[in-house]
């Protein structure tokens, strides 16, 4: 949040800080390393813009500690399969994306949800 209103250059209002904040739990928690969130929060503000989870995802900065690579894996998340999430990007990082039909709202995908693919495995 300091980041955001930082590069605002005044106070962030109310509500924008609780969704920012709560974005920012969510993303922590899947994996994403804090300073790169703090650099697309910067960005956010610069742009005029407060949805962190949409600038997170189209996001093609790379996430240092991973070889420089964008759209790598978070540890314990199995690999993208590339079919299903209607094709977005997002799906690399994202389970929520990997589902067929529908984005985000279709069966988990058999190949790479990590909901599906470890309960085959067990």
């Amino acid at each position: 949040m300091a980041a955001y209103a930082a590069a605002l250059g005044r106070p962030v209002l109310k509500g924008t800080r609780a969704k920012l904040e709560r974005q920012a739990v969510e993303l922590l928690e899947q994996g994403l390393p804090e300073a790169w969130l703090c650099d697309r929060a910067e960005e956010l503000a610069a742009r005029g813009w407060s949805d962190l989870v949409q600038h997170a995802e189209r996001s093609t900065a790379p996430i240092q500690g991973q070889g420089g690579r964008v759209g790598s894996r978070r540890a314990g998340l199995p690999e993208w399969c590339g079919e299903c999430g209607e094709d977005n990007p997002a799906a690399r990082l994202n389970p929520r994306f990997r589902t067929l039909g529908e984005m985000g709202g279709g069966e988990k995908c058999p190949r790479c949800h990590p909901d599906r693919v470890i309960s085959a495995a067990a």
